[in-house]
C-alpha cells in the first residue's frame, strides 16, 4: 500500500473521528436545554421564554454564519417565502411554547424521551406525506416506537385509567404534539432544501420563528416587557443566554461543522445521548422521578430509531 494511500486513509480517519466528537458535544449541550429551559419557565412564559432565546439566537447565528463566510440569500420566489414560514412555524412558532408548556407539567427528562419520538415520527410523514417507501425493517422500527410511545404516555396515569383532567396527561400530550411538529418541520425542510441553501432556510426560519414567537408573546402572555426584567432571576437568565448561545448558535455551528467532516449517517448514533443525558440532569440535579414507565419507554424508543437507522439487521432489510 502506497504511501499516499496511508496518508488519505489517515486523514479521513482523522477527519470522521473530528465530526463524530463534536457531534457527540453538541447532542449533549443539546440534552441540557430540557432542563434549561425548565429554569426558564420560573420568570416568563413559554411564548417569552421561546421569544427572548430565539431573538438572542437569531443575532448570534447572523454573526456564526458571517464568520463561516456562508451566503444569506432573500428569496424572490413566494413559493419559497411560504416554505420557510411553514418551517419557521413548525420548527419554531408551534413547536417550542408546545414543548415549554408541557415542561410546566412534566420533568424534563420524561419531555426528552417523548421528543425522541420524532426521527421515527419523520419516518412516517414521509410514508404519508412524501410517499416515500418503508423497508420492512423501518416498519419494525416504527413499531417499538409507538409501543414505546404507549408505554410513556401510560407513565402519566393511573393504572389503565388517564386522567383527562390531569396536568400531567396535557403536559404529555402538549410535548408529543411538538415532537411531531418537529417531524413536520424536517419534512418540509427536506423539500425546500433542494432549492434553498442550508444557511438560508436556517437563518430566515429561525428569524420568522422569532418574529411569531414574539406576537404570540404580546397576545397572549401578560406584561411581557415588564415581565422580562421583574421575573427574572440569576438561573432564569442563565438557563436563557445558556439556552441562546451554547444550546441554538454554538449547537448549530459545530453541528454543522461536524457534517463537513463526516455523513449524517455516520454521525446519526451520536443523537441517543441527547435524551439519557437530559433524563440524568433531570433525576440528580432537579430530582425528578424516574420511573419504570419512562424508562421502559425511553429504552423502546431508543432501540426503535437505532433500528430505523439500520440496513440490515436480523436478516430483516
Amino acid at each position: 500500500m502506497s504511501e499516499t494511500t496511508l496518508t488519505a486513509k489517515a486523514e479521513t480517519y482523522f477527519s470522521f473521528s473530528s465530526g463524530f466528537v463534536l457531534a457527540i458535544v453538541a447532542n449533549i449541550l443539546w440534552g441540557t436545554s430540557f432542563l434549561a429551559s425548565k429554569y426558564t419557565l420560573q420568570a416568563w412564559g413559554p411564548f417569552t421564554s421561546a421569544a427572548l432565546r430565539f431573538g438572542i439566537a437569531t443575532v448570534c447565528l447572523l454573526g456564526i454564519l458571517k464568520a463561516m463566510k456562508k451566503k444569506i440569500e432573500i428569496p424572490e420566489s413566494v413559493g419559497h417565502w411560504v416554505g420557510l414560514v411553514v418551517i419557521a412555524t413548525s420548527a419554531f412558532g408551534v413547536l417550542y411554547p408546545m414543548q415549554l408548556a408541557g415542561l410546566k407539567f412534566i420533568p424534563s427528562s420524561l419531555s426528552a424521551a417523548i421528543m425522541l419520538m420524532s426521527p421515527l415520527a419523520v419516518l412516517l410523514l414521509s410514508r404519508i406525506i412524501l410517499k416515500e417507501r418503508l423497508s420492512k425493517l423501518k416498519y419494525v422500527a416504527l413499531t417499538f416506537g409507538v409501543i414505546g410511545g404507549g408505554v410513556l404516555i401510560s407513565s402519566t396515569s393511573n393504572g389503565m385509567k388517564i386522567n383527562l383532567d390531569s396536568d400531567f396527561f396535557w403536559g404529555t400530550l402538549l410535548t408529543l404534539a411538538s415532537a411531531i411538529s418537529l417531524a413536520v418541520s424536517a419534512i418540509v425542510t427536506r423539500k425546500y432544501s433542494k432549492e434553498i441553501s442550508s444557511s438560508t432556510i436556517t437563518f430566515w426560519t429561525m428569524a420568522i420563528g422569532f418574529l411569531e414567537l414574539a406576537i404570540f408573546a404580546f397576545t397572549f402572555e401578560e406584561d411581557v416587557l415588564a415581565s422580562i426584567t421583574r421575573d427574572a432571576n440569576t438561573l432564569s437568565i442563565v438557563s436563557l443566554f445558556f439556552l441562546a448561545f451554547v444550546c441554538s448558535a454554538f449547537c448549530f455551528y459545530i453541528w454543522n461543522f461536524a457534517l463537513s467532516k463526516a455523513s449524517p449517517q455516520e454521525i446519526a448514533s451520536s443523537m441517543h445521548i441527547k435524551t439519557p443525558t437530559a433524563v440524568l440532569l433531570g433525576v440528580f440535579i432537579a430530582n425528578e422521578e424516574l420511573n419504570a414507565p419512562i424508562i421502559a419507554g425511553t429504552a423502546l424508543v431508543m432501540f426503535g430509531v437505532w433500528l430505523s437507522q439500520q440496513k440490515k439487521i436480523w436478516g430483516i432489510e
